[in-house]
């Protein structure tokens, strides 16, 4: 003991020593929205999950928003990115997107949690830092790649969503016959003679996403950036 009753290891700790750590409830609440959604995800939810009382969660996480941001600082900690960019900048970014795309067919529920609001933590600032880096070949500023690195962000986060939206119901063949003999009902009006051309040209009504994910990187890095 020291001078006034204190040990040299601190004070002692009042009140009850917490059951649960922060990633441990963190870890609830994307088990959660794994099984049964982004909205399942509440402060009642966890805590029953946890087995405890949800007042004792708010000690963790002061509302379900704050919840939510830890859930995706966390879950964004798997996309794994090399220590540093290789100098082809195309060719990181399409690791990039590639990896980004992995992770959120993994945890479809990061589509609706992801915010520009979210806090930077280090598994966001690990991504903003590489894709950074990477960029620095084109010669743009630092402003004008953050940018482009919101805006790739955004395309494939869109992406995913439409190929979950196909993965979880799937077009009818019915409807899908349907559809396509309204198309040519339409276009044999005449009206729409540029979009006409372009389905003549090889350019199909519906794009495979999955199988041209590469391809439509690539398109969009050219507008952001610029052929080579």
């Amino acid at each position: 003991m020291t001078a006034g009753g204190v040990r040299p290891d601190g004070p002692r700790r009042r009140g009850p020593r917490p059951r649960h750590t922060h990633v441990q409830v963190v870890e609830a609440a994307v088990a959660i929205a794994a099984e049964q959604g982004l909205d399942a995800v509440t402060i009642r939810s966890v805590a029953a999950r946890l087995g405890a009382g949800a007042m004792s969660l708010y000690s963790y996480v002061p509302d379900k928003q704050a919840l939510i941001y830890d859930m995706v600082e966390q879950v964004s900690a798997e996309l794994v990115l090399p220590p540093e960019a290789t100098g082809d900048w195309r060719a990181d970014l399409r690791l990039v997107a590639g990896r980004q795309r992995a992770l959120l067919h993994r945890h479809p529920w990061l589509i609706s949690a992801m915010s520009h609001r979210q806090p930077l933590g280090p598994a966001t600032l690990a991504y903003l830092e590489f894709t950074l880096a990477a960029l620095e070949p084109t010669g743009l500023d630092a402003g004008t790649r953050l940018e482009a690195v919101g805006l790739l962000n955004g395309f494939v986060i869109n992406l995913v969503r439409a190929e979950l939206a196909d993965r979880d119901a799937p077009a009818r063949p019915e409807a899908a016959a349907a559809s396509q003999a309204r198309l040519v009902e339409l276009l044999a009006t005449g009206r729409y003679p540029r979009f006409a051309a372009a389905i003549a040209a090889g350019g199909p009504p519906a794009i495979d996403l999955s199988a041209n994910f590469e391809r439509l990187v690539d398109r969009v890095l050219d507008g952001l950036i610029g052929r080579p």
